[in-house]
Order: structure tokens, then C-alpha cells, then sequence
């Protein structure tokens, strides 16, 4: 197979269960991917500016699909962006907060210049959302906030989290819900995912679907599975997800992704 593009995700995927992964073998990778003219995408729902400061290294030679596909950028140039209404994210936002299914006031809205959450957040939900957003801004009312919001994410409880999501799903109007984690919630635009993303990177460096290999784990991964002629759902990953790929691999915490790569560009 001719393969051109690579795209994985990144929690549960990518990165192992603290979040962090071997630099020094990615370095290596990247080389050897670029030898071979394939592009390496980081394709996740964490915020752009996170996954920049995750990547500081390596972001001249990477391309990031970031908030679930919502927004695309390479070498310092916004490929593609799709941000939501405020009034919508203000009306949601509300909506989110009186459900059933919420944990600790958790609802967060990811912006192109920072993260916003509530005052009256729990501890809990600030501390998870310290691990996957930069430049946090603590408001006392959402309507306060000036900057252009690309998602919302909130925690729900573990054992109603799909319940939760196909709620969301059934209620929202120009907006969809997507699992993203064993208790997270992403809420971004209709038509949105990561196979926006990689149709728009597709589109620019005349590349096929065909031509594109990728990894995933959780539900918010779906469509960009399906649209990669090869994908790689991981042993950790949800068995939705590893219904649609075309091989299982190892588990996140072992690297998995990493020595895949590592043998496929030796």
C-alpha cells in the first residue's frame, strides 16, 4: 500500500496513560516519515493551543487536527476552522448544566485564544481540564467571555456517559455530541469531525483517502477510520471502534502506535 498521510489520535491512542509520549523516538519517526514524503497529522480533540504545547518541539513538521476536526493548521497557517455561534455555545452551555448526566458543573468552552470554565466548577473538573487545555480562565458567567469557540466539553458520569451523549444528540440543533473519553463529552458543530480534517488536508496535498493510514480508540475516532483507506483501532479502544478498523493493534500504555510506525518507515 502507498501511503502518504499517517493521522492518530491522541489520548488512549498516541499518547500513553500519563499523557506523555517518547520524544526522542518520535524525532526519529518524523525524519524517517519525512524521507519518505508521508505527513504525520496529530488529529485529536484536545484544544489547539494544547496540543501545540504538547508538540513544541516538532510543530514546524506536523500538522494538527485539533478540537475533534473543527479546526486544521500546518506551519503556522489555519488550514480550515469552523467556530460555533455564541449565542449557541451560551444556550447549550446552559442546557448541559440542568441535565441529569453532568458531574461537578464541568462544562468548558474551548476557544482559539484560551479555555473558559466556571467559578463553580468542582475541583474535580479543574484539575481534568489542567491536563488537556492551556491558558485556563476561571469566569463567573460564561456570557463574559470574548474569544471564538470551536467546542464545549463537559464530564458526565462514567456509567451513563453513551446515554448521555445520544441524549445531547436527540436535543441539539446545529451542534452534535461525541464520547471522547471514558467520561467526556465533546459538543462541536454539525458536519464536524476529524474526517473534515483530513478531507481538507486530502484536498490540499492531492492525496487519497486511499493513501491515508490511521489510529484510534475512542467514538469521536468513527469517521476518521472509516474514511482511511488503512486504520489501526487500539487493544484499549472501545469495541465500536474496533468494529470499523481494519486491524487491532497493542495497547496505548506499550507504544503501540509508535512501533507501528517505527516498522513501517524502517
Amino acid at each position: 500500500m502507498t501511503i502518504k498521510l499517517i493521522a492518530t489520535d491522541m489520548d488512549g491512542t498516541f499518547l500513553d496513560g500519563k499523557g506523555a509520549y517518547d520524544k526522542q523516538r518520535f524525532d526519529r519517526v518524523l525524519s524517517q516519515l519525512a524521507e519518505q514524503e508521508i505527513r504525520f497529522v496529530a488529529a485529536s480533540g484536545r484544544q489547539l493551543l494544547a496540543l501545540e504545547a504538547m508538540f513544541s518541539a516538532f510543530t514546524d513538521r506536523i500538522i494538527f487536527v485539533a478540537e475533534n476536526g473543527g479546526i486544521v493548521k500546518y506551519q503556522d497557517q489555519i488550514l480550515f476552522e469552523e467556530k460555533m455561534p455564541f449565542d449557541q455555545v451560551l444556550a447549550i452551555a446552559e442546557f448541559v448544566r440542568l441535565s441529569d448526566f453532568i458531574e461537578g458543573d464541568s462544562v468548558l468552552l474551548s476557544g482559539a485564544k484560551g479555555s473558559y470554565i466556571l467559578e463553580t466548577a468542582d475541583v474535580h473538573a479543574r484539575k481534568k481540564a489542567a491536563m488537556y487545555y492551556e491558558n485556563i480562565q476561571i469566569v463567573s458567567d460564561f456570557s463574559t467571555v470574548v474569544d471564538d469557540i470551536l467546542k464545549l466539553t463537559v464530564s458526565f458520569k462514567p456509567e451513563t456517559v453513551l446515554e448521555g451523549e445520544a441524549w445531547l444528540n436527540a436535543q441539539l440543533m446545529g451542534a452534535r455530541a461525541v464520547t471522547t473519553g471514558l467520561a467526556s463529552i465533546d459538543i462541536i458543530p454539525s458536519g464536524i469531525s476529524k474526517e473534515t480534517g483530513l478531507s481538507h488536508l486530502a484536498e490540499k496535498f492531492k492525496i487519497q483517502p486511499s493513501e491515508i493510514l490511521a489510529f484510534g480508540d475512542n467514538l469521536n475516532d468513527l469517521e476518521m477510520l472509516t474514511y482511511a483507506g488503512t486504520s489501526f483501532a487500539m487493544l484499549n479502544a472501545r469495541d465500536e471502534v474496533k468494529a470499523v478498523a481494519d486491524e487491532v493493534i497493542g495497547h496505548h500504555d506499550d507504544a503501540a502506535v509508535m512501533t507501528y510506525l517505527e516498522n513501517l518507515v524502517k
